[in-house]
């Protein structure tokens, strides 16, 4: 197959303003002046004013399953909406205050007994990115600390079924991402944070992302599929995409799942979107079964990152 990764890249730049400066930034190494003027009109045209625009006068967002204030919330983590901040404090608020009230103290041993780890995982990471001096992240944060499961990872059934000893790929991401999140502002210091990292990418790496650790054979054929967003559910991208920014991405036991996200690029350089996760949106991002930026623009960010491509000269190469 041709390499197109050059025109991968255009293509890219003639999209919304949240693909354009995460391909500025990860594919290109624009400076950093020229990346964050862009990552600011996020909040100001395209999918992220929409997101905007489609907020409820109580702080809120339409209450069905993915326009949910949370899930609207983590979409824009995804984009990398930033600027607007009173409106996403708002939300947070609707989202975190109903169980945990400005003012109180959270006590993460009884957080854990009413509220799923996964949610506990978007709260960080919502508060992380949009209200980072919140008081209630701590707690927050160490109840998600205390739920690691000895195999490394999460997993939010040991809510109602305490007993549970193995990881689910889900959980264990949604609450990286979480991680990623408190870190990345300093809520966890760096040697605690990628203790935990870790031990999580340690699990996913024995599975080599999507594979019985005992069997070999596929666990879910759904964690194949080029979803986006994917709101709770794990994905084979979303893992590697989250890998591309660690050490880890280097790790020989990626090289199956490397393989696999290289064998689903189209000829003409680009990857699809597909199966997409049944509910209600706010509106679509892309067409179903047609090209995709936002899975195109991960997938070559994991390949640049895992040197499957080089970028000399102005231009991109495949190392495979």
């Amino acid at each position: 197959m041709v390499d197109n990764s050059d025109t991968a890249v255009g293509y890219l730049m003639e999209g919304d303003p949240a693909i354009r400066w995460q391909a500025m930034r990860d594919l290109l190494a624009a400076a950093p002046s020229q990346w964050q003027a862009e990552r600011r009109l996020v909040s100001r045209e395209g999918w992220g004013r929409r997101f905007l625009d489609c907020q409820l006068e109580d702080g809120s967002w339409q209450k069905e399953r993915w326009t949910d204030t949370v899930w609207t919330l983590v979409q824009m983590c995804e984009l990398g909406l930033i600027g607007e901040d009173d409106q996403c404090r708002r939300g947070f608020e609707r989202v975190v205050g109903r169980h945990c009230p400005i003012g109180t103290e959270v006590d993460p041993v009884e957080l854990v007994k009413i509220m799923d780890l996964c949610h506990l995982g978007f709260w960080l990471r919502i508060g992380s990115t949009y209200c980072p001096d919140d008081p209630r992240l701590g707690g927050i944060l160490d109840s998600i600390l205390l739920q690691q499961l000895p195999d490394g990872g999460w997993n939010c059934r040991t809510r109602t079924k305490p007993k549970t000893t193995h990881s689910s790929f889900h959980t264990t991401f949604n609450v990286l991402e979480g991680l990623r999140a408190a870190h990345e502002v300093g809520l966890i210091a760096s040697d605690s944070f990628l203790t935990f990292e870790d031990s999580a990418v340690t699990f996913m790496l024995e599975h080599h992302m999507y594979r019985s650790d005992k069997t070999g054979t596929v666990i879910d054929e759904r964690f194949l599929d080029l979803t986006f967003p994917s709101h709770w559910h794990y994905t084979v991208l979303r893992g590697l995409d989250y890998l591309s920014g660690t050490k880890w991405i280097h790790d020989p036991r990626l090289d199956d799942a490397l393989t696999w996200l290289t064998s689903r690029r189209k000829a003409n350089g680009l990857w699809i979107v597909e199966k997409r996760i049944p509910g209600t949106v706010h509106f679509d991002m892309e067409a179903m079964g047609k090209d995709s930026r936002w899975n195109t623009l991960r997938a070559l960010r994991v390949l640049f990152r895992a040197e499957r491509l080089r970028f000399t000269e102005g231009r991109y190469h495949s190392n495979s």
